[in-house]
């Protein structure tokens, strides 16, 4: 089966995955996506500029015209932002990814070329949605959002490969991830509660854009005067996420509230797992909630204050234990494996051959 993948981000091996500066929230979790595919004997083709410095193994490159032939296209959906649509960022939109995306999407539909979208960050309107009536959308939600037609559920993927075990102690609380459109979420489960963890010897700690200045968001210098007990790092690479969750006691998986209805489980979920590291889970976040274990739900700052000094006075061996039965909990709400994903994709390819 020859697959046209169009994304806009990284393709590369973690050992090896060292960008910074980028939002690409799915780059750890693509490798194992396109390794499934390969490992099936599938044929990869990027139908997007190759950001990466070398190639991914065997994948071929078809990104800056033309239009290669395939069996299923899937896109990952790009979205109008002030660095890709000159209407928006004037002579600062230099990111061709939305345009290549349109111009493929409309070849392929035109075509009759079996297409996924996978609108992973819930940004497809219903304009969007009626442009590709024969294209099958997906989301990553448990209760995936209906607009103008049905969805199927598409969760983000991993083989969840423990990489590091629980850690003997630590005094930091900590917040992996950049900042977008969580401001609600962020106060209340970091903000608010950064001096009572302070006050108990636990250090708050968070990584990403939040220093960086940006016309998606306020001044940094605002930030800093409301949250005087955070420390704030900056962007991550993806092979060092591992040791900063890896580093602390626990970490609480904030999300939009625009995601709370649907049940969008991010890769923050695995990737605390795969860290040894207990996460904390919002109220709001519904489908998540059976994560939480009914103990690590919280629902205020003093919540989230008991819980880390809860998880303090334990023995690494059970905090361990946590992180095995959020894992356990985590494969009943969602099937994460790629093997999961790509036989959908197979399915969708095979029904177009048989019609």
């Amino acid at each position: 089966m020859k697959v046209g993948f169009s994304f806009w981000g990284y393709l590369t091996p973690f050992d090896e995955n060292v960008i910074v500066t980028t939002p690409d929230g799915e780059r750890g979790n693509r490798v194992d996506f396109v390794d499934e595919l390969l490992k099936r004997g599938h044929e990869v083709t990027r139908l997007q500029v190759r950001r990466d410095e070398k190639p991914y193994k065997n994948v071929s490159l078809h990104a800056s015209d033309g239009f290669p032939d395939v069996d299923i296209a899937y896109f990952e959906w790009r979205w109008p932002t002030w660095k890709n649509d000159p209407k928006i960022g004037g002579g600062s939109a230099t990111e061709p990814d939305y345009t290549r995306q349109m111009e493929c999407l409309q070849h392929y539909h035109s075509k009759g070329t079996p297409i996924i979208i996978h609108d992973g960050d819930l940004k497809m309107t219903p304009d969007d949605e009626l442009l590709f009536p024969h294209a099958i959308l997906a989301d990553a939600c448990v209760n995936p959002r209906v607009q103008t037609r049905e969805r199927i559920t598409l969760p983000w993927c991993n083989y969840l490969n423990r990489r590091l075990q629980t850690v003997e102690y630590s005094y930091n609380y900590t917040y992996v991830g950049n900042n977008y459109e969580r401001d609600k979420q962020f106060k209340k489960y970091y903000g608010l509660s950064a001096r009572g963890l302070r006050d108990r010897g636990i250090q708050t700690l968070v990584y990403g854009n939040w220093l960086d200045k940006s016309p998606e968001r306020a001044d940094p210098s605002k930030l800093l005067k409301e949250n005087t007990h955070i420390s704030f790092g900056g962007r991550l690479a993806y092979n060092e996420i591992f040791d900063a969750f890896n580093s602390s006691i626990a970490v609480t998986h904030i999300t939009k509230d625009e995601y709370t209805p649907f049940g969008n489980i991010t890769g923050r979920f695995m990737e605390s797992i795969m860290a040894g590291t207990v996460a904390l889970i919002p109220h709001e976040y519904i489908h998540a909630r059976p994560i939480g274990l009914g103990e690590f739900v919280v629902d205020s700052p003093d919540d989230v204050i008991r819980s880390v000094n809860l998880l303090n006075n334990m023995s690494s061996a059970d905090r361990n234990q946590i992180t095995q039965e959020q894992e356990h909990a985590l494969r009943k709400v969602v099937d994460f494996r790629p093997e999961h994903r790509v036989d959908i994709i197979e399915a969708a390819a095979n029904r177009r051959r048989i019609n």
